[in-house]
């Protein structure tokens, strides 16, 4: 028997008896809340909240991937310019990347510290604040899937299991959301007092449905407990978390660093310029990885030049993994440098994508971290440095730099100036090599 986990999750009105109730199906034009995003903030990950006394008057600032609700009864009550919605605050993100982006380097340009300028001295915002947001800088919960944290009731149902990740999405149909409208009679009468429930859909992490049901989404406080992924990333991120807990098994979706795209705007049609990154889980004191790699030469404490792209992590996860099985012995260790670097930050002219790696060869006796190495010296490795660019190879890897003359007559690598001591690669995300190996791992 299917199990109603979204039943039990959610609570239903206490005012309305279900006996009393009828209901009809429907189809919605507006989703049951929002996401908020920025609006001509450019790559800042925070937008202005207007005060709901003085709608001039930025009061707090919101960071872009809270959760809101657009209160239809506070919009009747207010004289605001049209340009704005009262919205009430259901959920806000995680703070960690916020307080990461603060040790970062400052740089003269593209400086990721840049990100969260302007918000100092002002609060950040906090469940259920009501205020004022540019109607250009909410986008429809229709556009996310919602992965569940472990904090969340769901993980106390039967058959959940608390190492796996769940993820919640609207029913919809078209543009439309499906719904329910259920009305009973008032006191008064003559009069109906109505909700509307909307459908839901619970999935595991392999995308095998759970439950589809009706929620009275104001009955309830469930938000509290959902993280918004764009669906056009939900694939890659449901790989990155799924690959990582099985190497660390408490890793939560909360715990990623995520920045979310740079966009340009011009009217209300906004352009992306950079896509949503994602760092590296990095012990910031040991520099330690993913699957005992090692992140040499960081730029800064935070380990800010760690980001990708979701699908280039997942794959980069995936040859972390495998290549742990394949390779255990002393020597094996992977050391990545560089990942994400604009151009403005010198030292690359390539990695500004988000989608490219640099990574120390393979050594023959020893993981020391400290000083590299260069293909021909004692401590080099060609054996396993050419299994590795193999495996690469194998992920989807393109623009396979390194300059071994041995190893370039018998795998992909080519030879490029300034690769004697690393090898580079990215994973394109457009490439179907890549997606397939970030949605079905390395083939053999």
């Amino acid at each position: 028997m299917k199990i109603k986990l979204l039943l039990t999750l959610f609570l239903t009105s206490q005012t309305l008896m279900a006996e009393d109730l009828t209901c009809r199906e429907v189809l919605l034009d507006q989703p049951p809340f929002y996401i908020s995003d920025e609006y001509r903030q450019g790559d800042k990950i925070w937008e202005n909240f207007k005060s709901f006394e003085k709608p001039n008057v930025n009061q707090k600032y919101i960071p872009r991937g809270s959760i809101v609700l657009v209160d239809e009864e506070l919009y009747e009550q207010s004289d605001a310019s049209n340009h704005l919605l009262p919205i009430r605050v259901l959920k806000t993100p995680s703070e960690l990347t916020e307080q990461q982006l603060k040790k970062t380097k400052s740089r003269s340009r593209d400086s990721l510290r840049a990100l969260i300028s302007g918000i100092s001295g002002k609060p950040r915002v906090k469940k259920d604040d009501i205020g004022w947001l540019n109607k250009h800088s909410i986008e429809s919960a229709g556009k996310y899937t919602f992965a569940v944290t472990k904090d969340s009731a769901v993980y106390d149902s039967p058959n959940v299991h608390v190492d796996k990740n769940y993820y919640i999405s609207l029913d919809m149909e078209g543009k439309k959301f499906k719904a329910t409208n259920c009305c009973t009679e008032d006191i008064t009468p003559g009069e109906e007092i109505c909700i509307e429930k909307y459908k839901m859909i619970l999935k595991d992490e392999n995308g095998n449905e759970i439950d589809r049901n009706y929620v009275n989404i104001n009955a309830c406080s469930f938000t509290s407990s959902l993280t918004p992924i764009s669906n056009e990333s939900i694939d890659a991120v449901s790989e990155i978390l799924q690959t990582l807990k099985r190497d660390d098994p408490s890793l939560d979706i909360d715990d990623l660093e995520r920045l979310p795209p740079n966009q340009s705007w011009r009217g209300s049609n906004k352009t992306v310029i950079r896509s949503e990154l994602i760092k590296v889980p990095i012990d910031l004191e040991t520099g330690k990885g993913p699957f005992n790699s090692f992140h040499y030469r960081n730029d800064d404490k935070a380990h800010s030049d760690a980001f990708l792209k979701a699908t280039p992590l997942c794959v980069f996860n995936k040859v972390l993994e495998q290549w742990s099985k394949e390779c255990k012995e002393v020597g094996c260790q992977v050391q990545f440098g560089d990942l994400y670097h604009p151009v403005s930050w010198r030292a690359h002219s390539s990695h500004g994508s988000g989608e490219c790696i640099d990574i120390r060869p393979m050594r023959s006796n020893d993981d020391e971290t400290i000083n590299g190495l260069r293909y021909g010296w004692e401590r080099y490795s060609e054996d396993k440095t050419k299994r590795f660019i193999e495996l690469l190879s194998k992920a989807g890897g393109k623009n396979l730099f390194f300059n071994d003359p041995k190893i370039r007559k018998t795998t992909k690598a080519t030879y490029m100036k300034g690769h004697n001591d690393h090898i580079h690669v990215c994973f394109p995300p457009e490439d179907d090599r890549v997606k397939d190996t970030c949605k079905n791992g390395i083939k053999k």
